[in-house]
């Protein structure tokens, strides 16, 4: 045998234990990279839900300036689902554009709360017959949407002060690979 090389465990079961821990250990960060990942699962739908909402409204106010306000809301969409993505790789709690997204869609839905009652809602609904049930409906919806958007910036904030019930049951799993750790 050559001086300086190296050869791996002779005993095959020694290789059998190193690739159990190998495997044990890449099953454990794994499952923390989830659990992090999965504290953002409410912003990721509620993302993805008015970026098609947007869309939708776009598309049929497409003829119309109208159409440049989801457009807008659409391409900040874009650059916090870009943000949300990178997020499995890159580990952060300060969702930047999301943040800037969900409080410009807040914004839009409350004006358009308030052009509801106003000679507006044919100007931003010209797809709707107005009427006064049509109206009502509208606004049901944009009420419905606006405490979505509310929920998410507050999940927002929670998560970014590692206060969300996500963080507590994250902490509590690595407290218990710790403690089944320190016991091998």
């Amino acid at each position: 045998m050559k001086k300086g090389i190296k050869r791996g465990p002779k005993n095959p079961q020694d290789k059998q234990h190193g690739l159990e821990v190998t495997i044990e250990k890449n099953r454990t960060e794994m499952s923390l990279k989830s659990m992090q990942f999965n504290r953002f699962m409410l912003i990721r739908y509620a993302t993805a839900f008015f970026l098609f909402v947007n869309l939708y409204w776009a598309i049929i106010m497409w003829q119309t300036p109208v159409a440049l306000i989801p457009v807008a809301l659409m391409l900040i969409a874009s650059v916090a689902i870009i943000e949300q993505i990178k997020l499995f790789g890159h580990h952060t709690n300060r969702l930047i554009y999301s943040k800037v997204f969900f409080r410009s869609q807040l914004i839009v839905n409350v004006i358009l709360m308030v052009s509801v009652p106003t000679s507006l809602f044919t100007f931003f609904y010209q797809f709707i017959q107005n009427t006064g049930s049509n109206r009502l409906v509208v606004l049901i919806l944009l009420l419905l949407s606006c405490s979505i958007l509310l929920i998410v910036n507050k999940r927002l904030g929670l998560i970014a002060t590692n206060h969300d019930k996500y963080y507590a049951r994250l902490r509590a799993y690595q407290s218990v690979l710790k403690n089944n750790k320190e016991m091998k």
